[in-house]
């Protein structure tokens, strides 16, 4: 009996709704056990007999074959309330998603407001809860306690002067060796990053490139810089994002892994969104293809050692468009039942 209450509140849960009508079954069947049990316990000489299914029952299992019977007809009428349930369910986060990438909308008709606190939003991959998907917000600058940042870099691996506001450039800064004035006196990163080069023009797109965290350890707790082929540029043409963005995150994850094969520890990720800093990308468009490539890298690699990876959203604009993308992903929890 104990049991069977304890099922069934747990069926009516919120995280069980399309299937709440169907698990009240195995409740009602302990409740008609514990029932007989009781009954032909303390009754011993009671009878109920009866046929089911063409077999002539008696005793306590006539008993239960009655509840069972009258439990399975009442359940057989349930399935259309655990669908309206579930188009209920589906609805809602749907709806949710939508309000979030309208605040988005909204936004674009003003300019994108850069965010400047950093906070933290993530969510589990559906059965499969070690590994998460999420969002940072804010300037890279102020990340603190992951494990790997990303450089979203161009094709020939050639860093940002550390005064241009870019990925490239913060991390050039801030991974090099400073003085008491602040001026960068080694620069740290981007010869390392030239080191790996050896020699080559450029990388093919996609591609990564793996660099230590120079000052960025110390002061940020990075352990690894990974510098992916994320544009290409031409000359007189500037650059322009590389077309399979895909490719570079599971290039991404892949490197990550390899290292964590090998004895580091690198639990989490920060990843810009590709491509988008010139503000001639489209932003969701660009974080489906992110996400949707790291749903199928985990689902493909069930074992990795990445525990979560996170998009880094700078302005308001791009926070938005990144939560509605992650409600919206079929290949998450919904965040509703966290």
């Amino acid at each position: 009996m104990a049991v069977g209450i304890a099922l069934q509140i747990w069926s009516s849960g919120p995280g069980r709704a399309g299937r709440q009508y169907a698990l009240q079954l195995p409740a009602i069947l302990l409740y008609s056990l514990a029932g007989a049990l009781f009954l032909f316990s303390a009754f011993p000489d009671s009878l109920s007999e009866g046929k089911a299914l063409g077999f002539s029952l008696g005793g306590s299992a006539g008993f239960v074959a009655f509840f069972m019977l009258a439990s399975f007809g009442w359940l057989s009428k349930t399935r259309r309330r655990d669908e309206l349930a579930a188009e209920v369910k589906r609805l809602s986060r749907e709806n949710t998603a939508l309000r979030r990438q309208l605040s988005g909308a909204r936004g674009l008709e003003r300019p994108p407001e850069p965010l400047t606190e950093s906070t933290r939003y993530d969510v589990p991959l559906k059965n499969a809860r070690r590994h998460r998907l999420g969002v940072i917000t804010g300037d890279l600058a102020n990340v603190l306690g992951t494990d790997v940042w990303v450089n979203t870099e161009n094709t020939r691996m050639e860093m940002s002067r550390i005064s241009e506001p870019t990925i490239s450039a913060t991390i050039r800064y801030y991974g090099g060796r400073r003085d008491t004035g602040g001026d960068l006196v080694h620069d740290t990163i981007a010869l390392e990053l030239a080191e790996r080069m050896a020699g080559r023009p450029r990388v093919a797109a996609g591609q990564v490139l793996v660099t230590g965290a120079g000052e960025l350890g110390e002061s940020h707790q990075v352990k690894r810089i990974v510098h992916v082929g994320a544009v290409e540029g031409e000359p007189a043409s500037g650059f322009r994002p590389v077309i399979d963005l895909g490719r570079c995150v599971r290039n991404i994850l892949i490197e990550v892994d390899r290292l964590n094969k090998e004895g580091e520890v690198l639990r989490s990720v920060v990843l810009p969104l590709l491509g988008t800093g010139g503000g001639n990308s489209d932003v969701r468009k660009t974080a489906e293809s992110l996400v949707a490539a790291a749903v199928g890298y985990y689902r493909s690699h069930p074992t990795s050692r990445i525990r979560t990876l996170y998009l880094l959203a700078y302005t308001d604009v791009q926070a938005a468009v990144c939560r509605a993308v992650l409600d919206l992903e079929p290949g998450l929890a919904d965040s509703s039942e966290l």
